[in-house]
């Protein structure tokens, strides 16, 4: 029986934008496939993941400003062994990670998967990013949040788009995944979505897969 391919969007907030010195302090993540509505291909939420990480430095003040985490909210946060352990389980042997601008997520989680010895999860990761730039070069820039929003525009996405309640990483996610399928939706083809079919096809749209495991 084919199946449509299952994906889990995942976003981290930080301390900082350095891997090197900085810590993840959030990690929300959705995990969805796709049905056919009315001759479209949308996505279906499958589960939602989020958890605070209690980090060894405190929050700078700039990344509050952005984020809105304080210190206060992850002071009794588990750690981040502990919050690793629970993504991994979370996304499953069978799921494919996007992230828009992956590089930069899948960088730190790279970096604290090494430094909290466990399985490092093998799941191919894509970036939205990279697809939208090449599905989308015309658009004046290709931020998640605007793009969303002219997606929302043409009633091309469902989700109610508020773009305070961006930088929360669940919120974050599921715009991520409204975003991708309606990009991609521009291209692909119904047959395109199933789970044997994916990764080939992407390379094709800029999303080239990359791995946790190097």
């Amino acid at each position: 029986m084919d199946v449509f391919a299952k994906f889990v969007a995942f976003d981290l907030e930080t301390t900082g934008l350095d891997k090197e010195k900085d810590q993840i302090i959030e990690i929300g993540a959705v995990k969805f496939t796709l049905i056919e509505e009315n001759a479209t291909i949308k996505p279906k939420i499958l589960g939602k993941f989020q958890t605070f990480v209690k980090p060894d430095l405190l929050i700078p003040a700039e990344a509050t400003a952005v984020n809105h985490i304080t210190n206060e909210m992850v002071q009794n946060a588990p750690d981040i062994n502990t919050c690793l352990r629970k993504f991994t389980g979370f996304c499953g042997l069978d799921t494919i990670l996007v992230a828009h601008n992956a590089a930069f997520d899948a960088g730190f989680l790279q970096k604290a998967y090494t430094q909290n010895p466990q399985l490092i999860p093998a799941n191919p990761i894509i970036d939205s990013l990279k697809i939208v730039r090449t599905i989308m070069p015309e658009l004046p820039n290709h931020k998640l949040g605007n793009i969303a929003e002219m997606f929302k525009k043409r009633n091309q996405i469902s989700m109610a788009i508020t773009l305070g309640e961006m930088h929360r990483a669940v919120y974050d996610c599921e715009m991520l995944m409204e975003v991708l399928v309606a990009t991609l939706r521009r291209r692909i083809s119904k047959e395109d979505w199933l789970m044997q079919n994916i990764l080939k096809i992407l390379p094709k749209y800029g999303g080239i897969s990359q791995s946790l495991r190097k």
